[in-house]
């Protein structure tokens, strides 16, 4: 009697994780994208848009609570670190920033670089989406130009997917067990 008991008491919890897991896994994906306007070359004065797409933005704002982003610059190259001024999200819009390297430096300091850009919510002490790398120059090579291109962005993975993706695994596996 006491085996029977717990084996139902087994598969209900082994039910119960698994109607979890789906429930997780039909909730929308977030896209997984944190963009800047393309160029063939990326320099300290040039201005540039930085694009959170409005599905993450909706996935990190029902995850933390907040729907204030900011945008984080880090040069690897100068240990420093820039934010911007928060921007709302509004609902089914993406959340652009404008980001100017060579703003994002002290009056002594040098834009050149690696930099590693990152969204977050305003406030929050949360995961960041990026990071998008960018190598910065002083002046274009030969042959490139530092104006953004109108045609395209470049991308690049960020984090909530990896968050999404390693939840459904967790899942998963407490299921299979």
């Amino acid at each position: 009697m006491k085996k029977s008991v717990l084996a139902r008491s087994g598969a209900s919890l082994a039910g119960a994780v698994a109607v979890a897991g789906l429930a997780v896994a039909m909730a929308p994906a977030a896209s997984a994208q944190l963009a800047i306007t393309s160029s063939t070359a990326y320099c300290a004065d040039t201005t540039y848009t930085v694009t959170f797409p409005a599905a993450d933005a909706a996935a990190m704002a029902s995850q933390y609570g907040a729907s204030t982003f900011v945008l984080e610059a880090t040069n690897t190259t100068g240990n420093l670190t820039w934010w911007s001024a928060p921007v709302t999200a509004t609902s089914g819009q993406d959340v652009t920033f404008q980001w100017t390297p060579s703003a994002a430096v002290p009056a002594n300091g040098s834009a050149v670089g690696s930099w590693n850009l990152y969204v977050t919510e305003s406030g929050v002490a949360a995961a960041a989406a990026g990071p998008l790398a960018v190598t910065v120059v002083q002046t274009a090579p030969s042959g490139t130009t530092c104006t953004p291109s109108t045609l395209g962005t470049g991308s690049a993975n960020m984090t909530v997917g990896a968050l999404i993706g390693n939840l459904l695994s967790s899942l998963s596996a407490a299921a299979a067990q």
